[in-house]
């Protein structure tokens, strides 16, 4: 079996030859000691890399595009991973002026600005001042609502949207696999205010939901016609003890609409993959059976979501992660060791996996825990 075939039979459920490996995210620092040069692979940092390319002009942007995309590859090839991340964070805003080494500022229409600053130690790109007045009546929601209805009227889905995925595919000659997106579906978790939403203004979350639903409907059929399999979807919505929000309006307000993008993904032989990271026990019938999901990745067993546990109570979904981010960060080669073994062995019985770890890689995990892992998951796999 090839790396694209052991992907799909992981999905289907059915026994492979090798365990299929993939690793979720890496930080630029970690890629590029292990690689022995500078990678354009990361969060942040990527973020930080694609503002000061767009303000040093079309050229440069051109340029951090195309290294992106070529150290994204090199990193699959080195780690000899089966499922390829095709791309890493990006910043899709050109700053009106940079302010220091690690700060811009961005300009808006209404003559607002925000700024955004990197901290290298931790390669984070993050905001620190915005003029724009923030939305404290939930009632002002329903503009953001309009927006994304009267958007929905105009939208005409585009093969450009998956080019990334077409272009890694193209790389590896099809004998790899990867996912492409564009069936998303969650409340914004950034802003306190749709919390309050959902329980003053449940009407207006429904409706949002609804427009990210039926854009995700819409998209479905062009995904099948580019010959994607998977497609990753969903969006964070849980933290190390359950849900960000009650879990009635995880039952009652995102998985009936899970339910319609997973039928419509089946229906054009589609696999649905739902994203987010954290502890879903308490919903975990809604989530691994209502909804009709076909894999759940960042699947984080430091919150109790490991392969053994959700394969053998829920055979129907494929688990995708099974390492914790924390485990390779804080704990000794031991404990690391013993996680590791115990997600391959898991993997190995009961099919239905895709072993690596789950979430980023961060900059201050120790190079000698990434590379046990690697080296376990290729000696076991």
């Amino acid at each position: 079996m090839n790396s694209y075939e052991r992907v799909i039979a992981a999905l289907m459920k059915n026994k492979v030859d090798q365990v299929p490996i993939y690793c979720g995210s890496v930080s630029s620092s970690v890629a590029s000691e292990v690689m022995g040069r500078s990678m354009y692979v990361g969060g942040g940092i990527q973020q930080y890399r694609e503002s000061l390319a767009r303000f040093q002009g079309e050229q440069a942007h051109k340029e951090f595009v195309e290294k992106s995309r070529q150290d994204a590859y090199d990193w699959t090839d080195k780690m000899g991973l089966d499922y390829v991340r095709p791309s890493y964070w990006r910043y899709p805003y050109t700053p009106s002026k940079m302010l220091d080494e690690f700060t811009f500022l961005y300009k808006r229409e209404d003559n607002t600005h925000w700024i955004m600053r990197y901290f290298e130690k931790y390669e984070l790109f993050d905001c620190i001042e915005d003029t724009k007045k923030q939305i404290d009546d939930v009632d002002d929601l329903e503009e953001e609502v309009i927006i994304q209805e009267e958007y929905n009227k105009r939208y005409i889905p585009k093969e450009s949207m998956h080019k990334e995925y077409l272009d890694a595919m193209e790389y590896f000659n099809y004998k790899k696999a990867s996912y492409t997106g564009g069936i998303g579906l969650a409340i914004p978790n950034t802003r306190p205010i749709w919390y309050e939403a959902v329980i003053l203004r449940p009407d207006l979350v429904e409706r949002y939901l609804d427009a990210l639903m039926e854009r995700a409907l819409m998209n479905i059929p062009l995904i099948a016609s580019i010959g994607a399999k998977i497609v990753n979807g969903g969006g964070d919505c849980a933290c190390n003890r359950g849900l960000i929000y009650s879990n009635e309006i995880f039952r009652n307000l995102i998985v009936p609409r899970l339910k319609r993008i997973s039928d419509k993904c089946h229906e054009y032989g589609i696999f649905h993959a739902f994203g987010s990271d954290g502890y879903f026990w308490d919903v975990a019938d809604d989530l691994y059976i209502d909804s009709g999901i076909d894999a759940h990745y960042e699947a984080d067993c430091s919150c109790g979501m490991d392969i053994r546990s959700l394969r053998t109570k829920y055979p129907n979904v494929t688990v995708i992660g099974g390492i914790a981010a924390s485990t390779l960060d804080k704990a000794n080669e031991q404990e690391v060791e013993k996680e590791v073994m115990e997600a391959i062995d898991a993997a190995k019985e009961l099919s239905g996996a895709i072993v690596g770890c789950s979430n980023l890689v961060s900059p201050t995990t120790p190079i000698r825990n990434f590379m046990l892992m690697m080296d376990l998951l290729h000696k076991y796999k």
